[in-house]
């Protein structure tokens, strides 16, 4: 593999991770990984703007995280690839191994228990 393409699929990588260090677009992610729903219900949910909403969505869409579908005048989104989870669980997975508060780690199991599929 040349130089460049190495190092062009680093900076992919990166990008993927960029996407995931904002906390309400994990939140989005693991709304979506299990069902579809549309802006508003998302809003409702995590208690967010709508507008904040709608940029985290498009910039998941244009990442290919995320997909659309629409129904007459409403607009659902899923999760593009299931397989966004597994990347999720492993960082729960990996701050569970330093937490020793039994509370935070019932946390932790929750949260998995969420994202696994």
């Amino acid at each position: 593999m040349n130089r460049e393409k190495f190092n062009d699929l680093f900076k992919d990588i990166s990008s993927f991770f960029g996407l995931l260090s904002n906390p309400d677009r994990v939140k989005i992610l693991g709304l979506l990984i299990k069902q579809e729903l549309d802006v508003h219900t998302i809003q409702k949910k995590l208690q967010i703007s709508q507008s904040r909403v709608s940029q985290h969505l498009k910039l998941l869409k244009l990442n290919s995280l995320v997909e659309e579908r629409r129904e007459g005048k409403h607009v659902y989104y899923h999760v593009k690839d299931k397989n966004v989870s597994k990347v999720i669980e492993s960082a729960i997975q990996f701050h569970m191994v330093s937490v020793t508060d039994p509370e935070a780690i019932a946390l932790f199991k929750e949260l998995f228990t969420l994202w696994h599929l």
